[in-house]
């Protein structure tokens, strides 16, 4: 295979390094202070081999990457990845084709992504879509450039974790407010796991669809997916429980108080035997416990316009949610808040939407801002109330900032 010159802005890269006298790990000790306490990077390991991959030019940085090395070396973007290499640069060669790790190598870059993808599930489960977002996409960068040289089996195994990567990127961007890109990883997460064959990540994103179609109301979509997810063979408990709770969802929309109820009961059931921790380790939908059920429950009597009912199976299912789920119980909260609204509380309603708030805002959480906006709207004749009149005015500098 013909060499290939490294590209202008690796020989920049590595050339800056040195010049400031920094080690690998010195580099990734500047990109760490440049990055803060709000944005998670990988482990030193990790982020050392990717500056290798670089300065080799196997692989460009993406975007957050080349914005913390610019940070990290005082260059400005152009400075280190545009215009001309510096005349003192030697030219060094490479292969024209990108190699991924070998053997046991490789098996130890797949366990350590596996790995990062239940801590970042733990992370979003507590923190929220922003802390989370920057560094799945971090991952997924990896994972896209393992996947370019990558044939047979090895190909399967990098395919098979960047769906789970490519889900969770879908489901961070929902929390987050931005469906578009919700729905983009979406499809490429059911790209992947077609290539693939895995009818469990099938069975997901066609779930993910259907919770996607819930935030436009379409209650057809929602019963249409999740129905379709049910078709693929082989489902855990667990996933199972959440697709049809999902289906409940969608027969709430359509304003079916009985098969939404049944849903439930099932979905119910099937939850009995789930314990998580909040990573995943269980596999998908291992969040789908009874409590989480339950709020579920809560959520379709609000639909269905029963706010006594919704309130009372709040009141019950809130204290057993886990508490690792804090953006779950911050959406349960929203929700509880309408429900208290709707049955003329709008004391209880505002209280307890301003606890929502708190989680909202520190999770970056937009699907349960929505929600209150809603609420808020509803509260709005009471806006003399001194608890109202503080969660309204603690909504709009949430909103605007």
């Amino acid at each position: 295979m013909d060499d290939q010159v490294t590209p202008e802005w690796a020989i920049r890269l590595r050339q800056a390094r040195l010049d400031r006298l920094l080690s690998q790990k010195g580099l990734v000790r500047r990109m760490r202070q440049a990055a803060g306490d709000d944005m998670p990077l990988a482990q030193t390991a990790s982020l050392c081999r990717n500056i290798r991959y670089w300065e080799a030019g196997t692989y460009k940085p993406n975007a957050i990457d080349r914005m913390l090395l610019c940070k990290a070396l005082d260059m400005s973007e152009p400075e280190l990845f545009g215009g001309q290499a510096p005349k003192n640069a030697t030219p060094l060669r490479r292969n024209a084709q990108a190699s991924i790790p070998a053997g046991k190598q490789f098996g130890d870059v797949l366990d350590h992504l596996r790995e990062q993808w239940h801590l970042l599930v733990q992370r979003d489960n507590l923190l929220g879509p922003r802390h989370t977002i920057p560094a799945v996409c971090e991952q997924i960068t990896v994972l896209e450039e393992l996947l370019v040289p990558a044939r047979g089996s090895d190909r399967v195994e990098v395919l098979r974790l960047a769906t789970r990567y490519a889900e969770s990127a879908a489901w961070l961007h929902e929390d987050a407010g931005d469906m578009e890109q919700a729905e983009r990883w979406t499809d490429r997460a059911a790209t992947w796991a077609y290539e693939i064959g895995d009818d469990q990540m099938i069975a997901w994103t066609m779930f993910r669809g259907s919770q996607q179609a819930m935030s436009g109301r379409r209650a057809g979509d929602v019963l249409g997916l999740a129905t379709s997810a049910l078709r693929q063979t082989d489902l855990p408990a667990p996933m199972q429980a959440a697709i049809i709770q999902q289906q409940a969802q969608g027969h709430a929309l359509d304003e079916e108080e009985r098969p939404c109820q049944r849903k439930l009961d099932q979905a119910h059931a099937l939850a009995s035997s789930v314990h998580d921790d909040g990573d995943a380790r269980g596999g998908h939908g291992s969040f789908c416990t009874p409590a989480y059920v339950e709020i579920q429950r809560a959520h379709c009597w609000l639909e269905l316009k029963q706010p006594a009912r919704a309130v009372a199976t709040y009141e019950s299912a809130l204290p057993a949610l886990p508490a690792v789920y804090r953006r779950d119980r911050g959406m349960a909260l929203a929700g509880m808040a309408a429900a208290y609204a709707g049955q003329g509380e709008p004391e209880h309603a505002a209280t307890t939407a301003g606890e929502a708030l708190d989680i909202a805002r520190a999770a970056g959480s937009v699907r349960i801002i929505n929600v209150l906006t809603s609420v808020e709207r509803s509260l709005s004749i009471h806006r003399r109330l001194p608890s109202v009149a503080a969660f309204r005015l603690a909504l709009a500098d949430a909103v605007a900032s």
